[in-house]
Formats: C-alpha cells, sequence, structure tokens
C-alpha cells in the first residue's frame, strides 16, 4: 500500500520508514528536507519520495497526502520539559496541527492516520504494578495532556469522518538517529553531556521506574496498523521492565567507555515517579517477539553517539 510518514526523517519516523520499506510498501517521507537531503535516511535514497514542506503548512500537507493510504503522525515540536513552563506551546503548535492534519488527511482520501502517543506522561501517576489500555488516564504535565487531547480528537474523527486511527502508547523510546544536539530522553540526554565533558544529573532514586523500549522494537510493532486500515486500536508499546534510575546510571557505567562526573538530585516536579507498560496487547498479535536486551542497545546506542558527535 502507499504509506506517508510525516516527519519521516526524525527519530521514530525514519525507523518507521525502514520499517515500511521493509515490508515491501511504497514510502513517502514528509519533512523539512531541502534539497531531498535527509539527515537519516540517505541510505534508502531511491526507495523513498522525499517531500520537503512545512508541517504547519496545510496546502503542502494536502499535496503530500494525495494518493496514500495512511499516514503515520510522527511531528511533535516538544518535550515534557520543554513544555512544563510554556503550556501554551503545546496548544498553538502540538495539538492544533494535529487537528489540522486530521483534516487534511479526511479531504485527501487518507483511510487510516498513525499516532506514536506518550505511555509515560498520557497515564501519569498510577498505583498499579503495570499500566494496562484499561487504566484511566490522568496526565499532570502539558505534554501528555496534549498527547491525550490529540487521541481524543482523533477518536473524535474517526467518528466524525470515518478516519481510522491507531494510538500507540510507547514508553521511553531510545535508540540510534536520537538529535544528538537536541537530545530528548534521559538516555540521549546522559551521553550528549558525557560527549559534551559535561556532568549529567540523574534525577531519582531507586524507586523512579521507567520503562525503556528500543526504537526498532516500537517500528517493528507499528506495522500492526497495516493489518486492517478499516481497524482503529489503542494500544501500549512497552518492554514491561522496570528499570530504576540508578540501575540505568549503573549500565551507564559498563557502557560509557569514557570517564564522567554525576550528581544525584531529588525527582523534579515534571518527573512521574514510576511507570512500566503492560504490552500484552499488541504482543498477542506477534506471538514470537521479544523486546531488545536493554544493556546490548545502550551500548549500540552510545556508539552511534560517539560516532555522530
Amino acid at each position: 500500500m502507499n504509506a506517508i510518514v510525516i516527519g519521516g526523517d526524525g527519530f521514530i519516523g525514519s525507523h518507521i520508514v525502514d520499517q515500511l520499506l521493509e515490508l515491501g510498501h511504497k514510502v513517502t517521507v514528509f519533512d523539512r528536507c531541502p534539497y531531498q537531503v535527509t539527515r537519516n535516511l540517505e541510505h534508502q535514497k531511491g526507495a523513498i519520495n522525499v517531500i520537503s514542506g512545512e508541517f504547519a503548512n496545510k496546502i503542502d500537507l494536502k499535496n503530500a497526502l494525495y494518493g496514500n493510504d495512511i499516514v503515520f503522525h510522527c511531528v511533535w515540536t516538544s518535550t515534557p520539559i520543554s513544555s512544563w513552563n510554556n503550556p501554551y506551546l503545546e496548544v498553538d503548535e502540538n495539538i492544533r496541527l494535529s487537528i489540522q492534519l486530521a483534516d487534511a488527511a479526511v479531504e485527501s482520501g487518507i483511510k487510516k492516520i498513525v499516532f506514536p502517543s506518550s505511555g509515560g506522561t498520557v497515564y501519569g501517576a498510577q498505583h498499579n504494578s503495570r499500566v494496562n489500555e484499561s487504566c484511566l488516564p490522568s496526565p499532570f504535565s502539558p505534554y501528555g495532556i496534549a498527547k491525550l487531547a490529540v487521541e481524543h480528537f482523533l477518536n473524535y474523527y474517526r467518528k466524525s469522518a470515518n478516519l481510522a486511527c491507531d494510538i500507540y502508547r510507547i514508553g521511553n523510546a531510545f535508540g540510534p538517529r536520537q538529535p544528538v544536539s537536541s537530545p530528548q530522553g534521559v538516555i540521549s540526554v546522559w551521553m550528549s553531556k558525557i560527549l559534551s565533558g559535561e556532568k549529567i544529573i540523574v534525577y531519582g532514586d531507586h524507586e523512579t521506574l521507567r520503562d525503556y523500549v528500543y526504537v526498532k522494537d516500537i517500528s517493528y510493532l507499528m506495522a500492526y496498523s497495516l493489518a486492517d486500515l478499516n481497524e482503529s486500536a489503542t494500544v501500549n508499546i512497552g518492554s514491561g521492565r522496570g528499570t530504576s534510575i540508578i540501575e540505568l546510571l549503573d549500565v551507564f557505567k559498563r557502557v560509557v567507555d569514557i570517564p564522567f562526573q554525576y550528581e544525584i538530585k531529588s525527582r523534579r516536579a515534571s518527573d512521574n515517579k514510576s511507570f512500566i507498560l503492560d504490552s500484552s496487547l499488541i504482543l498477542s498479535y506477534f506471538p514470537n517477539f521479544s523486546f531488545s536486551n536493554l544493556e546490548e542497545k545502550i551500548r549500540e546506542t552510545w556508539q552511534y553517539f560517539r560516532e555522530e558527535k
């Protein structure tokens, strides 16, 4: 089928592109790609159709969407930290433009829109050891509130315009192609600071648990959306393993091959204490799948960062 990835030259988007091509689909990438030069997809040159445009420009979007069956919405301009003191950023850039994308998708004849949401922020503080899709979302950060708002708007378009939507609530994604200069997520932030000779700040303790999930595992499981363009689903993608911030620091001590300094501080107001995702639903469709080894993939990511710096 014909698939378009909005933000397809980014971190998660570029891995989705690789996965779609491996499955034999025709792929268009819509991103800021001056002179058709990509950051992460030069190895796929000739195999993809690259359209350079602005996500905020609805005409650019509509022109790119025509002729495609499914769109993967992989553009998000903020991080949980960047929007904590500026919630307007989420409303003006992420919520509004996501609604505009859904409008353009309907007008262009798209059958399904796929949205990578945030399992770590959408659910908020939960008391269950593992959070499944039946748990009531209760986000407390602007980032999570905006992600949940977009989920609800996509369900509105499902009802009002028959636009199918798949929503993936993803854990702490990490892996190659995370931007070195503007990192997001603790793993990439720490790596970037270590390579710059800066001290890393460890926010939390042994009870500060996160569900780290390798980006290629994410893109592999998101291929589920291609099975049926008429069906909609909301599913978690997380390893199901809780790793404390102190355990993560110990992994870094084993993997990082240059000296680094660190300081341990209390959790910030924007930090969730603990979350682990139950991914039983998506795994029921991939019975032979198993998540990658955390330490092995952090080592791989570190090598990527060293080469890119």
